[in-house]
């Protein structure tokens, strides 16, 4: 196995992944935070109600400052729990679309390309299943067209013997003959 081949790549389509990842993340801190608000908010009205001694006043400043650390956690584990969340999911979808965007790729250079199946736990199967669908399709319309071309050419070929005007048909029919096999690899 070389080394390109066994090396994973988890940010298949960085712009689009990172884009939901941050948005998630950023969602989850503004949530954290406005529970935070509020929980910081519900703690100060509490604390109005104890009396103002000293020792008081040491017992608020340590339960503000734990308050503050527990929420300022919680913010980071939910924007990371929702970041990860975030790229776990695009990574399911960006896979299936780079299989299919490269697989229009190779349509586009005149080839069919192998099917190549999905990972387990990829979404969008429906969508691939209907991509490759069409490209089968696609495939033996191109097949149907071969075999006409030839059935073309087999009448002629004949023909072609007794009249050269034909000859230039014929090389043209047989150039987009070649080109069709090509196209449809080993299977036309």
């Amino acid at each position: 196995m070389t080394e390109s081949s066994s090396r994973r790549s988890y940010l298949i389509d960085r712009p689009f992944q990172l884009k939901y990842i941050v948005l998630l993340a950023a969602w989850g801190a503004a949530l954290a935070a406005l529970f935070g608000l509020w929980a910081w908010q519900a703690h100060q009205q509490a604390v109005e109600l104890f009396p103002r001694g000293a020792e008081t006043q040491v017992l608020v400043r340590q339960s503000d400052r734990a308050l503050a650390w527990t929420l300022g956690i919680i913010g980071v584990l939910s924007a990371t729990a929702l970041g990860l969340l975030g790229f776990i999911m695009t990574h399911r979808v960006a896979g299936p679309v780079w299989v299919m965007g490269h697989a229009l790729g190779e349509l586009a250079q005149g080839r069919y390309p192998a099917r190549r199946g999905l990972r387990r736990s990829d979404e969008l199967r429906g969508l691939h299943q209907r991509f490759h669908e069409a490209m089968e399709a696609l495939a033996a319309r191109d097949r149907r067209t071969l075999q006409a071309i030839e059935e073309a050419l087999s009448r002629l070929r004949p023909a072609a013997r007794g009249d050269p005007s034909l000859a230039p048909a014929l090389e043209l029919l047989e150039a987009e003959a070649r080109a069709q096999r090509e196209r449809l690899g080993p299977t036309a």
